[in-house]
């Protein structure tokens, strides 16, 4: 999750200058980088997430009930993947607030 954070914060500072460069003809060059950068950390992301959740997910074990397999996984994904969430985001505010300029 960690990793996932800081890719996350470095997705946002790219696409944060590459909207507020779009318009400068000269710097079209680094514009073009800046998308490039910024599209390929947000697929990083959105891979991490994934590896993240998956591992989550294996390691939440529910418990003996009665309920259908069905509810039973639905109820383990949504809970994997509310924690996933929640931490990336938690540790890239922990991030932003304790690396402040290191983009």
């Amino acid at each position: 999750m960690a990793i996932s954070a800081e890719y996350f914060l470095k997705y946002l500072w790219w696409s944060a200058f590459y909207s507020g460069s779009s318009g400068f003809a000269s710097h079209s060059q680094q514009v073009q980088s800046a998308y490039a950068r910024s599209n390929t950390y947000f697929w990083i992301v959105i891979a991490l997430e994934l590896l993240t959740l998956v591992l989550v997910w294996s390691a939440v074990k529910p418990r003996a009930n009665n309920s259908s397999g069905f509810l039973s996984h639905g109820a383990r994904l949504a809970a994997s993947l509310t924690f996933t969430v929640a931490g990336t985001a938690l540790l890239a505010l922990v991030l932003a607030w304790i690396q402040p300029g290191v983009r």
